[in-house]
């Protein structure tokens, strides 16, 4: 690259370096995870380790798919889950990060991380590494959802690498199995977390310039912070539906945000045409029409990006999700989290926290193991796929969701009796009224 501008989206195959990936470990497990991170601990049953380590050995392929409620902890976590099972596991990740300038790129390729670039050949190398026996993993959802106990759509990428792998092998007459591997965590706090809750709010009151409700606790606090964000982002916006304002009765609030939402929605539709479909596929292509129209309407591009800024911050504020008599404290805090990385941009120490997210204390992860999905079976069932390849596809995509949905929501059930000690009062529920 010497003599040439770098350029972050292209796509180059990780160099990875046994001895670094090693040395790097202990530096995750002892002080990333506990100092930066603030985890204390991460938490994996016996026979789900046990689970994980049958899937990913030398004599499989493997491709493991996490779910992915936060953004670096996440991460963080995967590094620690191929430290204990197979330390030079491939790991996916975004290029703007794996590519950020010429030394990073150099680092983060030697970890064997593969750039999400465009057009790259990650997917290539992936079949490649998963054959080597150390396991592939990337998180099927995409981007981070900033949603503890649920999981988003799946991209079909995780897959498609697994089928082309099994297609190889099977080329090669090679009889190593290949799966995909769903495994789900949840972070609890053990702890009543009020005071880490009200630092974080009353830093984002200050900085946005809202009024401080130091007097409240953090249920009635945090539903205040909704109102008036909401309230604010309207009268900026030029948004008059749904009767926003300061003083927007708190039971009214989702029906106000969907009205919201609605009118964000007809001012970027008269735009750029309508975008049906899953919510954040929908964004993703109004995010790309919005860049693609830059150049030639840089002022009208500007106020739709505003639009849609705010329409991804109500949409990541679900009714089905936070229209409920109380919230745990988890809920409070990656809510707090989503909007803080969505609205205070400015400033290094912003950028820094935004990069590394850092929670209002210390947490537990607890993660469990699902049954892994037989992919070289279901190729070999349906012929080396055929027409009906992507039929099937299809189906080893939905039983992969299906059993990383199933084993979250007995994890979050389990869980329960803790985070349940910690919930408060929500004062945005709506009694179950619909207007």
């Amino acid at each position: 690259m010497t003599g040439r501008r770098f350029d972050p989206s292209v796509y180059r195959d990780p160099a990875p370096a046994p001895w670094l990936i090693h040395a790097l470990g202990p530096f995750v497990r002892h002080l990333v995870l506990p100092r930066v991170i603030r985890l204390r601990r991460l938490e994996l049953p016996a026979t789900d380790r046990a689970r994980l380590r049958v899937a990913i050995h030398p004599a499989t392929a493997a491709f493991i798919g996490p779910n992915h409620p936060e953004f670096m902890t996440d991460w963080m976590i995967d590094k620690e889950i191929s430290r204990r099972v197979s330390p030079l596991m491939a790991h996916w990740a975004a290029y703007e990060i794996v590519n950020v300038n010429p030394l990073a790129q150099r680092f983060w390729l030697a970890n064997n991380l593969i750039a999400a670039a465009p057009g790259g050949g990650g997917k290539a190398y992936s079949v490649a590494w998963a054959r080597r026996g150390h396991g592939v993993l990337l998180h099927p959802e995409g981007a981070v959802s900033w949603h503890a106990d649920v999981v988003g759509p799946l991209v079909s990428g995780i897959v498609d690498m697994a089928w082309d792998c099994a297609a190889a092998l099977e080329r090669d007459g090679e009889p190593r199995p290949v799966s995909t591997v769903p495994i789900a965590w949840k972070l609890v706090f053990e702890t009543d977390v009020s005071r880490g809750l009200g630092r974080e709010m009353a830093h984002m009151e200050h900085v946005l310039g809202l009024p401080s409700r130091g007097g409240l606790d953090a249920g009635p606090r945090f539903a205040a912070l909704q109102v008036a964000l909401l309230a604010r982002k309207a009268e900026k916006l030029g948004i008059t539906v749904g009767g926003l304002s300061p003083a927007l009765p708190p039971h009214d609030y989702f029906t106000a945000q969907e009205h919201a939402e609605a009118a964000l929605r007809a001012r970027l539709a008269e735009r750029y045409g309508p975008h049906d479909g899953d919510p954040a596929r929908a964004l993703h292509r109004l995010r790309r029409a919005v860049r693609a129209r830059a150049a030639i309407d840089p002022e009208g591009t500007r106020a739709d990006r505003a639009r849609l800024g705010e329409l991804t911050r109500l949409a990541g504020f679900p009714r089905a999700i936070y229209d409920v008599p109380t919230l745990a404290q988890e809920h409070i805090a990656e809510n707090l989290k989503r909007t803080r990385a969505l609205l205070l941009t400015r400033g290094m120490a912003e950028a820094m926290h935004n990069l590394v997210p850092r929670a209002v204390a210390a947490r537990v992860a607890h993660m469990r193991v699902a049954e892994p999905v037989a992919v070289r079976e279901a190729y070999a069932q349906a012929g080396g796929g055929g027409t009906d390849a992507e039929t099937v596809k299809r189906r080893l995509l939905d039983t992969h969701r299906e059993r990383l949905v199933a084993t979250l929501a007995r994890l979050v059930a389990e869980l329960a009796p803790v985070t349940d000690r910690f919930r408060r009062p929500n004062p945005l529920f709506s009694g179950g009224t619909r207007d």
